[in-house]
């Protein structure tokens, strides 16, 4: 089996419980406040992780006090930094989740969002088989290296999650974006901006007419919708789940998605079994899913849909 990479920030995210959004001078008293790694790439990998499937997780770390923070929480899962970038900190993230569950983000970047060509200097594009991209690194000044490398090396399909800073990147990003033929994956209101069009089945027909590959196009508890690479839309429904919140469900759905297509299962049912590990993210704080978290949902999603399909990957990961 070929190996995925995984372009993209680990980040600390400070996950902050408030009653409301503060307005102006409003002193708020939090609920709770508590650590754990993030970072959309990182969500992402962690479930191809879970899957055991081969991959690299090209995600820099720097080496301040942050950086050293996320180093260690790295190893404490067993891991270790991919890329380690001298002189400069690694950036935070604080999320301040409300008592719906949702949740608002006000990030500071660092060396985690950058990308050097020479740090896949080692790695055979012969050997990939996709490359998941977040729309977030591109915004940065290394965005365009992380382009050029897309465009050097076309062979793996590029798996892209834009974001919700969609609408920062500019017109040269997205031509450059459509020439390299992604699988998109995005929320719905992502989409809608992004097809100039008010239906989400309308949305997903012109981004893949516009992309020409997979489009998936999520709705929180609605479920999804996708686009096949053929142009066949469907609808698949959603989880009940009471929300604690929603950090990272997107990011997980996502890796699921991935992980389904990786192991060859065809687009429908990498997107149902994303909609059950999306809904039981929102249902507890932080994205990280545990191995008896992710085999409850596998199973009881192959259980209820009557599903025989392969489960995990029989590679190490890298």
């Amino acid at each position: 089996m070929k190996t995925t990479l995984i372009l993209g920030s680990t980040v600390i995210d400070m996950i902050v419980r408030v009653p409301h959004l503060p307005v102006t001078q409003e002193d708020i008293n939090t609920r709770s406040m508590t650590m754990a790694l993030g970072g959309c790439s990182y969500n992402a990998a962690r479930m191809l992780r879970l899957f055991q499937l081969p991959l690299f997780h090209c995600s820099p770390t720097g080496d301040g006090v942050f950086g050293q923070l996320t180093e260690k929480l790295l190893r404490e899962e067993g891991l270790s930094p991919a890329v380690r970038v001298k002189g400069q900190d690694n950036g935070c993230c604080l999320c301040l989740v409300e008592d719906s569950g949702e949740r608002t983000f006000l990030s500071t970047h660092g060396a985690e969002y950058g990308f050097c060509e020479e740090w896949l200097a080692d790695l055979d594009p012969a050997q990939l088989d996709y490359v998941y991209v977040c729309g977030i690194e591109l915004e940065e000044p290394s965005g365009q290296a992380m382009l050029k490398w897309l465009r050097d090396h076309p062979g793996p399909q590029v798996f892209f999650a834009p974001g919700a800073r969609l609408m920062h990147l500019d017109a040269l990003h997205w031509q450059q974006m459509e020439a390299c033929r992604p699988v998109l994956h995005l929320n719905e209101a992502e989409a809608c901006w992004l097809s100039r069009t008010g239906a989400i089945e309308e949305a997903a027909r012109t981004l893949h007419d516009r992309f020409g590959q997979a489009v998936i196009i999520t709705r929180g508890e609605q479920g999804a919708v996708c686009c096949s690479a053929e142009g066949n839309v469907q609808e698949l429904p959603g989880v009940a789940a009471k929300v604690v919140d929603t950090i990272g469900a997107g990011d997980c759905h996502a890796g699921t998605v991935l992980a389904g297509l990786k192991l060859g299962w065809p687009l429908v049912e990498a997107v149902d079994l994303a909609n059950a590990m999306a809904a039981r993210v929102v249902a507890r704080s932080s994205a990280r899913l545990d191995e008896t978290e992710f085999d409850a949902v596998l199973n009881t999603w192959r259980k209820n849909a009557g599903k025989d399909l392969p489960a995990e990957g029989k590679c190490g990961i890298l």
